[in-house]
């Protein structure tokens, strides 16, 4: 196997990564979108996430120097200053978290996510939070993760 290495993404990666996307995303359900519009958009979007060291916007790829085999995104977000608590004034969230599945197993997928969890702790983030699969769940506790019991979600399903 050849050497893996962890690095930032760049624009000149989004059209690979929006194919990591589309293979993550109909591994277990079927798209409604066409496969090369989906692809067009998603390029899009994250050649303009992607290319500015300025954007909350950050993706680390694995790269085997021929193709890339996983990624994994973080966006920052601020919070509303606090005055009775002196804590940090951003949290991160963690999303697009893939490895493609013939190198799964290998350790790869939690140096990825490790990697993004150091860069989180640098900036002093509050909290890290995340939507797990059932198929995730022991990856992201091992990596020190919790399933609080005071967060809510409203899913788009529920609007009303």
């Amino acid at each position: 196997m050849a050497r893996v290495r962890i690095r930032l993404a760049r624009s000149a990666d989004s059209g690979a990564l929006a194919d990591l996307r589309y293979r993550f995303r109909v591994e277990n359900e079927s798209a409604i979108e066409s496969k090369s519009r989906f692809l067009r958009r998603c390029t899009s979007w994250m050649k303009k996430r992607f290319r500015s060291g300025s954007s909350p916007w950050r993706c680390w790829v694995l790269d085997d120097g021929d193709r890339l085999l996983g990624h994994v995104c973080v966006q920052l977000f601020e919070k509303v200053p606090n005055p009775i608590h002196d804590e940090p004034e951003h949290h991160a969230y963690v999303t697009n978290f893939y490895v493609v599945p013939e190198m799964r197993r290998q350790g790869l997928g939690e140096r990825l996510l490790n990697t993004a969890l150091s860069w989180c702790r640098a900036r002093g983030t509050d909290a890290i939070i995340l939507w797990a699969t059932s198929g995730s769940k022991s990856l992201y506790r091992r990596c020190g993760f919790a399933e609080p019991t005071d967060i809510f979600e409203l899913p788009h399903s529920s609007k009303r």
